[in-house]
């Protein structure tokens, strides 16, 4: 049988979880796939930790050095250029796939041509792999779902352990990389997976689609620490709205450097806010997990009494705090 998926990991400084990710790829019911994992220049032990692993295991793998740290958007542009097969799916270097994830995902998306990714639900854990409340149980489970999403000209949000075509990827811009300023904050970093799975949603035209499997296959491991801010976030995510909406009218996509650039004070002082929002709302629910419950209801009020549509109508609903 010809192995028709890839697995990558994109790893920087992963030495703490690494192991643990890599047992429990080698724990997949499903084992014929090319593991390949892309390290962007790591300066603790994570590539001694991923040698000596597989020195017990005894599994073939690929591993790639780059030359230069290239943050994460980079690193998974290479990883869909370099791989060979059909299908590619990333996993992260902290997380923990169960076992069941790549023979389901495999199995539904190699049985239809149109489909060209298929997703599934992720568990929240903390930095001990406990399990916590909350997780990603977002996307299509039906293809009359999605279709009614990308006629809409809807951004797809999908969790990373994503499974999908190739060829359909690089035919829509892979990963994006160029116009973005230099230097930080390395904008084409954040929300560089909402990107790519917007754009493949622009092949509905043609009939094809992308769905999630209703069911937990997948632990993604949830930052507990307190939130700088999300601006960086939220404006990203903006910006691809923007040009989703200007490849529905057949306009030529603007870089992000022009998006920015043609933001009025009035735009960017909206997204500072939703910002500040958002911020409170993590760092509100931060302290009250850490029983400093006066400093964190005072947080989670300020969010409630400063930005309630906000909170109501993007966080509360996508956060997946309060589901499962």
């Amino acid at each position: 049988m010809k192995t028709e998926v890839t697995l990558a990991i994109c790893m920087y400084n992963a030495e703490k979880y690494i192991e643990k990710t890599l047992a429990c790829i080698m724990a997949q019911t499903m084992q014929d796939f090319h593991l390949l994992l892309v390290d962007d220049c790591s300066t603790d032990r994570t590539v001694e930790y991923v040698e000596r692993f597989f020195q017990q295991k005894q599994r073939q793998y690929e591993l790639v050095k780059l030359a230069q740290n290239q943050g994460i958007a980079y690193g998974r542009n290479f990883a869909l250029h370099h791989a060979q097969t059909k299908y590619l799916i990333f996993v992260d270097s902290d997380d923990l796939p169960l076992p069941l994830l790549l023979e389901k995902e495999y199995q539904v998306l190699s049985n239809d041509e149109n489909l060209i990714a298929v997703s599934s639900w992720s568990q929240f854990i903390d930095a001990k792999s406990k399990k916590m409340r909350g997780g990603l149980f977002i996307g299509d489970t039906t293809k009359a779902q999605f279709l009614k999403r990308a006629q809409a000209a809807k951004r797809v949000y999908l969790p990373i352990q994503t499974m999908f075509d190739r060829a359909a990827a690089i035919r829509v811009g892979g990963f994006s990389l160029d116009g973005y300023p230099d230097g930080k904050p390395r904008y084409r970093d954040f929300c560089e997976d909402l990107d790519l799975w917007t754009r493949l949603s622009d092949l509905y035209a043609e009939g094809k689609y992308i769905i999630v499997l209703p069911e937990v296959l997948y632990l993604y491991r949830k930052s507990e620490g307190l939130s700088s801010s999300h601006f960086n976030m939220i404006i990203k995510m903006e910006y691809v709205k923007v040009n989703l909406r200007r490849r529905r009218r057949g306009v030529e996509e603007i870089s992000f450097i022009d998006y920015y650039n043609s933001l009025s004070e009035i735009e960017r002082a909206r997204l500072q806010k939703d910002s500040h929002a958002a911020d409170c709302l993590r760092n509100g629910v931060f302290y009250i997990r850490e029983k400093k419950i006066i400093r964190g209801l005072a947080l989670l009020f300020e969010c409630v009494w400063n930005h309630p549509s906000y909170i109501i109508d993007k966080l509360i609903a996508n956060s997946g705090l309060f589901k499962k």
